[in-house]
Order: C-alpha cells, then structure tokens, then sequence
C-alpha cells in the first residue's frame, strides 16, 4: 500500500517536481535569459562611467584675527561662540546649497542645455565643451522657461539641416535651413542655432539638444550634489557630485564654491556701504557744528580784541582740568547718546546696525547695544535666503523691535543720569567760579566756547577714525571660506564594472521566469498535478489517473497494458488495502462538480474489480440528474427510484447484469423522483444495501457531487469508504479546502482522493513505447 502520511522525502519530491517544471518551461529561461542579456549589453554599451568629484571648503571665523567690529561684540556674549562652527556652519551649509546659489551657477556655466552628439544608436556622447552646435535664446526665455524643450538637429553632407521640436508653434514642428544661423519659433519664444568652431563642414551630424530653466536645472544639480559636514565639531564643509564627465564636475563644484565667496564678500561690502554712508553723514554734520564753534571763537576775540587768552587761561585750565575732563566726558556721552537715539528712530535704520559701539559709562546700555547688533547680523544672514514670509525671520523682526525698544528706553534712563551729572558738575564748576570771579568776563566766555570746541573735536576725530576702519575693512573683505581641496575626481569610477552588470542582468533573466512562474502558481485557482494537490490536503491520495486520446469513457479491457489501465489496477489495489475488513464492501464515488470525472472513474474502477474475478455492482444513485446510463450508453425500463418508491420492485427488476463486463451488474438511478432526498433517507435504501452486501463483493456507487446538493451526505450511513474524485486544472483549490473540511467534521466517512485528468506518464509496463 502506498504510504499516504506525509515525511521528509516530500521535500525531496517537490524540489524533483519544481526543477522539471522548470525544465519543461526551459523555452521561458531562454527567452529571458536572451532578452535580458541583449538589454543589459545594450545598457553597458549605452551607459557612460561615473566618477566622483569632491571638493572642501574651511569657513572662516570671523571672531579671529582681529574680525569685524560686530563680531567681536558678540564675542564678548557667553553664546558667541555659536558665531562660528556648529549652527554657523549648518546655516552656511544651507547658504552652499541655495536654490539663488545653484540658479547662478547653472546660469554661469550654462547648465541648463545639454548637447547629446549620437554617431551611432549605441555611441551617443554627452558633450560638456566643444560642442558643434549651440542654441542660444534671449535671457528672459531662459529665465521664465517652465518646460524641457528638446530639438532633434540632423545635417547632411550637404549642409542641409533638419531641426524637429516639441511643442513647436503650428506650422513650425520642422524647421529646414541651409545655413547657420537657423531661427527655431516655439510656444516659448524664439530659439537660435549656431554653429561654433568645433563644427565641421560637409559631414553628417546628428545631435539631439534640450534646453530647460534655470530654475529646473538649479532643481537637477541639487538632486545630485551631497554636502555635508564630515565633523561638527569642524568648520569644514564637504562638497561632491556623482558626473559622468570629470571636467563638468569639476567647474560644477568650483563654480558654486566660487558664486558662494562672491557673495559673502559682496554681503561685507554692502553692510560696510551702509556704515560708511551713517558715519559720513554724521561727520558732515559734526564739521558744521565744529566750524560754526570755531568761526564764534574767531568772531569773539575780534570784538573783544583777545589775543592771548588761552596763555592767561591756562594756569586756570590747569588747575581744574579733571573738572573739565568729566564735563567734556558727559557732554560727550551725551551727542552720543543723542547720534544713537536718532539713528534707531529713522524708519530707513530699522534693521541697520548701530555703527559703532560707544564707551557709555553705563555698562547695562553697552549690552543691551551689543544685543540689538547680534539680532540684526542673524537677521542679515537669515534674511539673505529666506523669503519674505519666513517664520523665522518674523520673530527675528519682533525681537529686533523689542530691542529696539529696551535700548532706546536704556538710553532715556542714560540721558536723565548725564543730565544730573552735569548739573552736580554745573553746581562745582559755580563753586569754582566763586574763586575766579575776578576774572575778566571774556576769559569765562571764550573758557565756555572752547569747551564746546574741544567736544566737537573729540567727536570729529571719533568719527574720522571709524571711518578709516570702515574702508580698511572693506578694502580687505575676505571670502567666507577658505578652499581646503579644489574640486578633484577618484581615480577609478564609482559605477559598476560592465562585466558585472552584464552577470546581474543574465541572472535578472534566469529569476524572472522563477518569479513568473511562482506568481502564477501563487494566482492560479486551481491545481495541475500531484504534488500540488498533496500540498492543499492530507488526506490519502489514492492514486491518479492520466488523460487518453480515446473517446470511448470504458477504457479497462481484459489483457490491456496500457498507461490508464496500470493505472487504474494501482488504484484498485490501494482501495483493497483501504477496505481492510471483508465486511467493508461499499464505495461511495463522489465530487465537487460535475465534470471531473466521478462516472468515468466509477465504472473503469468497478470493471478493474470484475476483471479480479469479483463480483460488482456498479450503482447510480445521482437520482436528480442520472447520467450514468447515458454514459455508458445503456437503457433500463426500471431504476434505482422504481425500486425505492415501489415496494412491488424487486431487485432483479432493477439490476442490469453483466451489461459491459463479465461479473459486474449495473443499476441505473431511474426515473427523476418528485422528492429524491425522502427516497434517499428511506428505511428501503438500508433493506436494499443489507441485501446487496450478501450477494456483492464490492458495490460502487456514482453519487451526486457533494458541493451542489446534500443528497451524497445521506449515504454516508451506508458506505465503508468514500472516494473523492477531483480533475488536474478543472477542480478548484477551494473545493480541496471545502472536503478537509467536511472530512474533519466527520460528513463523509474514511475519506480518500483520486486524481483525475493528469498528463500520460510512460514506464516500465506503460503504453506501446514501454521499456522491455
């Protein structure tokens, strides 16, 4: 008996079975095998190798060496370290990365066309310079364009040139010419192709030519251009590109580099712009005031003909300089406090820096000035590429103004605090008075007026020096960055070895059929052989029968040696083994649906019996619709039904003997009754069986399909065993579920399962080309 519980040799069979599915599906392998190969050696010819150019940048920290005068007022801050390195090195990172910044180095390097010159349809050459054939358009087409044109150029050994363009104006998809020049009207404005010095006259030239945006192609070098900081605790920033030509790598990284520099230094001119206009326009102002002092003093010795009155002031200035010092000190403090207050409350200055920082005797007011400053340079930086509606650069507005605030409300309280210094000093310099009260007036006046002077003096010279620092600082503006390494490529390209790729897409072509073949076992609903069947159920597989050219349905003869008929006899056998008591003599033969071939494996089984020298009966009991007789091609003038419902009928009445095969009797199913599942639960069905056992030794019966009606259910209290008929690429994986589950519950009894309609197999004993 064939041994139904499954065990580990089943692993071994179903990679047998795998590998000659794959066999036989060998032309599959092939086809894609070959497909593959020819579309990775036309990918390998096509593609061009990748190199890697990299480049670093160091970025300068201003709070060294002597920097600009805000940055070493932030310096004096706990947070001014975060002027350099850590987020000042993420922001610059942001600034490399702009979209401004790649826009004008697309722009500089004209990144926004690409020539592609094809000798042949495997050898198409990306060509960076020297380029034959270059299209030009006016600056605001490039600057608005918001597509990708593409213009396919072709030049005979003539001259005579051929240019077609998408989205052309009508009337215009093809544009011929004889000579350069050539005018191309689009959608999009007007476009020229001229001809530069590497073109040569009088051969063939096929070049296809695409034109985009800046913005777009700005777009494009972003998706492929990595920065990063390689350490955050360092200032270096880390620049490279994957490009198929080194040398448009190189002017790629080189030139943003190069636009990013330019505008740092460009950032520093123009802040230092600023301060220079604020501090000439003080100047001016302090002259005025200066040379009006000076023209009173002149005008005063004239009317009061002084001509020596600083000698004879002088041992009095002596002795109350330090007075005099404080009172200059205070008056002097004071114009400033004055300078800066107007300054914050112009409306043009309301997010300039103060230009200078001025040694206020009130420390709280130099800080709240320091505070105001820093804000202003981060909103400088910040505002240089956001947008107008940045979030952060909003809040940067609001603490400005706020600020803003706090320093001027600062400086009132500074102004109130001069004022009473002054007066205190004011009261001494009456007290001083009193001991020079014998001094003439004019010495007392011109001492007043020289005072004013000497202000006026000190606040010129303030501004003069400043301004000199000013334009020394501008003269010597610095890129923000220091190049470490200029744009340099790896020796070896980065792109996978042909030889490599040409391996992967032939393996590529070996799995795709695997996977084609497994996704449509995986989306198949029904089975095709043995293997597969054995994989949805446990149930024992009796045996399987294959299919056969022969349009007779009885294919079991005595002395035939054919595949189904060995077939069938191994079947036979293992239900031999299956009726393991000699009271075990009735078959019940079912399916899931009609079709798969439960009459056809009932009769041959039963005349395989009869040929054992047994006596059979083969009985149809499909009652609602009886297609054993026509099957066999027999007629009855009574029935199975006849008998059930008359008790007059007996069963020699009903029983065709030895109709198609010596010792095995037939009874049709009959007529088709008005109420067959009362005929089928009837006490004469249980009389009928009890006889037939006595006089049978194995009874098969052709039942109705269990999956349609319930009729079959009704039988089991008379079957020793049930046959399960199912049909390779008929019956549905869902059927096989459908009878684990009604065996489980025990509605058929000892089921089994033969297979039906699977291909012919040749061996030993087999068929007509049987081996000997």
């Amino acid at each position: 008996m064939e041994n139904f519980n499954k065990n580990s040799a089943l692993i071994d069979i179903d990679l047998s079975g795998l590998i000659k599915k794959y066999l036989k599906n060998w032309y599959l392998f092939a086809i894609s095998i070959i497909a593959c190969g020819v579309i990775t050696f036309a990918y390998v010819k096509i593609k061009k190798d990748i190199y890697l150019i990299k480049a670093d940048i160091l970025i300068s920290d201003e709070n060294s060496g002597g920097g600009s005068m805000q940055s070493a007022m932030l310096k004096s801050f706990s947070f001014g370290n975060l002027v350099g390195g850590g987020g000042k090195v993420d922001d610059e990172i942001n600034m490399v990365s702009a979209h401004s910044t790649l826009r004008e180095v697309v722009k500089d390097l004209g990144l926004n066309k690409k020539y592609i010159l094809r000798h042949s349809f495997f050898d198409k050459e990306d060509l960076y310079k020297n380029y034959p054939i270059e299209i030009y358009a006016s600056p605001t087409v490039e600057d608005t364009l918001s597509t990708t044109l593409n213009f396919k150029v072709r030049i005979d050994e003539a001259g005579h040139i051929v240019v077609k363009v998408n989205k052309a104006l009508e009337g215009h998809e093809k544009v011929e010419g004889s000579r350069f020049p050539l005018v191309v009207p689009t959608q999009y404005g007007d476009f020229i192709l001229n001809s530069t010095p590497h073109y040569v006259t009088g051969e063939k030239l096929a070049t296809n030519i695409s034109i985009c945006g800046y913005d777009k192609a700005a777009e494009d070098v972003n998706t492929h251009t990595f920065i990063s900081i390689p350490d955050k605790k360092s200032n270096l920033i880390h620049l490279e590109i994957e490009e198929s030509d080194i040398d448009r790598g190189k002017d790629l990284l080189n030139t943003i580099i190069q636009v990013y520099n330019q505008r740092g230094i460009d950032e520093k001119n123009k802040e230092a712009e600023i301060k220079a206009g604020f501090i000439d326009e003080r100047i001016d102002l302090v002259m005025r005031d200066l040379a009006q002092t000076e023209k009173q003093i002149e005008e005063y010795k004239k009317k009061n003909n002084l001509t020596d009155i600083e000698t004879e002031a002088k041992i009095i200035l002596e002795q109350n300089t330090v007075l005099k010092e404080k009172q200059i000190e205070i008056e002097a403090q004071n114009q400033m406090v004055e300078i800066i207050e107007n300054f914050l409350r112009q409306e043009k200055n309301r997010y300039s820096l103060i230009p200078f920082n001025p040694s206020l005797s009130d420390e709280a007011s130099a800080t709240a000035i320091q505070q105001y400053n820093t804000l202003v340079l981060k909103r400088m930086e910040i505002a240089f590429s956001a947008k107008g509606d940045n979030k952060s650069l909003a809040i940067l507005n609001e603490q400005i103004d706020a600020t803003r605030n706090n320093v001027l409300s600062t400086l009132k309280s500074i102004r109130e605090s001069l004022t009473v210094s002054q007066k205190t000093l004011l009261d001494q310099e009456d007290k001083f008075g009193e001991r020079i009260k014998n001094m003439p007036t004019q010495e007392r006046e011109f001492i007043d007026m020289q005072r004013q002077q000497l202000i006026k003096q000190e606040l010129f010279l303030f501004l003069l020096q400043k301004r000199e620092e000013n334009a020394l600082n501008q003269s010597m503006a610095t890129p923000k960055s220091t190049i470490v390494n200029a744009a340099y490529n790896l020796s070896e390209p980065i792109s996978t070895p042909k030889i490599i790729t040409l391996f992967v897409g032939l393996l590529i072509g070996a799995i795709l059929p695997i996977i084609y073949l497994y996704l449509k076992d995986l989306l198949r609903t029904k089975f095709s052989n043995r293997n597969e069947l054995e994989t949805l159920t446990s149930l024992p597989v009796l045996g399987e029968i294959c299919t056969h050219k022969n349009k007779d349905h009885i294919v079991i003869r005595e002395g035939e040696n054919s595949s189904i008929a060995e077939l069938f006899r191994l079947i036979r056998n293992n239900i031999q083994f299956v009726l393991n008591n000699k009271d075990e003599k009735v078959i019940l033969v079912t399916s899931s649906i009609s079709g798969e071939g439960k009459s056809f494996i009932s009769s041959n089984l039963a005349i395989s019996m009869a040929l054992l020298g047994k006596r059979v009966l083969l009985i149809g009991m499909d009652i609602r619709n009886p297609q054993l007789g026509s099957y066999l091609n027999i007629r009855s003038p009574k029935g199975l039904t006849n008998y059930l419902a008359d008790t007059s009928v007996s069963i020699s009445d009903i029983t065709l003997s030895s109709a198609i095969q010596k010792g095995m009797d037939i009874i049709l199913a009959g007529p088709v009754p008005p109420n067959p599942s009362e005929l089928l639960l009837s006490n004469r069905v249980d009389e009928l069986f009890g006889q037939l056992r006595e006089i049978y030794d194995y009874i098969i019966i052709d039942s109705a399909p269990v999956s349609m009606v319930a009729d079959t259910f009704s039988l089991t209290r008379i079957a020793d065993t049930t046959v399960y008929v199912c049909r390779a690429n008929y019956t549905k994986k869902e059927y096989i579920r459908y009878v684990n589950r009604i065996a489980a519950e025990k509605r058929l009894g000892k089921v089994s399962i033969i297979l039906n309609g699977t291909e012919a197999q040749q061996g030993y004993g087999y068929g007509k080309n049987a081996k000997k």
